[in-house]
């Protein structure tokens, strides 16, 4: 199983969705998944996939719907799943679609692994959309999602020339709501099997997609293969701690990185509604703190600000030291350097 790995918040919205009526049954799901409502109104926000794990699992439960899935997927609009949605919807084919939807994936979702197999490797001698990597902390309801969504948009863009001729899962449900996904997906639905798949006969896979756009979909790749190569690794807090320390220190007058009274630490934890020592106990967890976090920023910017020809005494300014000496000290400990050092290193390279 692919170890750690992040899951983006645009896929728990559904969930929040799902409870928006419910303010007692929200504010269950945000203590029990450590979420919080600014979290996932950020777009570009992620989480664990032990928090994805447990957002599930406390959603099916304050619905008392086992099978939400299933709701969720007639509810959910077009578009809600955002570059990797539409990129799949502009495709020629629906095999191109799900080929894209298997490269793509881990924009929403890293902790797992899917893959289109071939009919030599699939059930029945039929192509299958599989779970060939499970998360070390699975949510299997987010399959049922999955598949479900699959089918309602491809029943949407093919109408009756889409069919799925079965559809597999490794988790169990109780009998008497496994009649539920079987009236759902028109087709053999089995629980405890091999393999988490749906499965396709090649006549389906390569219809042709009403909603092709070829112009389209060449910008929309290039948008996607640049947010593929540009998503910062690492777990999911430190991510995002460190993308608000970088974006905050685009503005270094209000920027939390140049303040010096220790309320750098509240300013993001308020960006992520969270309160400061909940924000440490988490960095924590994670294997870092905000102290290393701003450390790390300051010096990235360090660097830039040399390279653009600031002196010492304004990058140390910039940077929210109270004196230029602790700025000496605390670039030496980063470096191995004083600032003196590297320039001179650098302008002799």
């Amino acid at each position: 199983m692919p170890r750690g790995g992040s899951v983006s918040v645009v896929l728990v919205r559904p969930l929040v969705i799902a409870m928006a009526n419910d303010e007692a049954a929200l504010r269950t799901f945000y203590r029990a998944t450590d979420l919080t409502p600014e979290l996932v109104a950020d777009t570009e926000a992620r989480m664990s996939a032990a928090q994805f794990c447990v957002a599930w699992a406390q959603a099916i439960e304050l619905s008392r719907e086992p099978a939400l899935a299933l709701r969720l997927a007639d509810a959910i609009p077009h578009g809600a799943f955002g570059v990797v949605e539409y990129v799949c919807r502009s495709a020629p084919t629906l095999r191109d679609a799900i080929t894209s939807w298997v490269r793509y994936l881990g924009l929403l979702d890293d902790a797992v692994r899917v893959a289109l197999v071939p009919p030599s490797e699939g059930a029945d001698g039929l192509s299958a959309l599989r779970v060939v990597e499970e998360s070390e902390a699975p949510a299997p309801a987010s399959h049922e999602l999955c598949f479900a969504v699959i089918a309602r948009h491809g029943a949407g863009m093919l109408g009756p020339r889409f069919a799925t001729r079965g559809v597999r899962f490794t988790h169990r449900v109780r009998k008497e709501v496994a009649g539920r996904y079987e009236r759902f997906f028109g087709c053999d639905v089995r629980f405890d099997a091999a393999h988490t798949e749906m499965l396709f006969t090649p006549e389906v896979l390569d219809a042709s997609l009403p909603t092709s756009d070829p112009s389209l979909l060449a910008i929309l790749v290039r948008a996607a293969e640049s947010q593929r190569k540009e998503r910062p690794a690492g777990l999911p807090l430190t991510t995002e701690v460190r993308r608000l320390l970088a974006t905050a220190a685009g503005e270094p007058q209000r920027s939390p990185i140049a303040s010096t009274d220790g309320a750098e630490l509240e300013v993001i934890a308020k960006k992520l509604g969270l309160g400061g020592r909940s924000l440490q106990r988490r960095l924590k967890d994670e294997g870092t703190s905000f102290q290393a976090l701003r450390d790390e920023t300051r010096q990235t910017l360090a660097d830039r600000y040399f390279e653009q020809g600031l002196s010492i005494a304004e990058v140390s300014f910039l940077l929210g030291f109270s004196e230029p000496s602790a700025f000496f000290r605390a670039f030496k400990r980063w470096t191995g350097l004083t600032p003196i050092e590297w320039r001179a290193s650098r302008a002799s390279a």
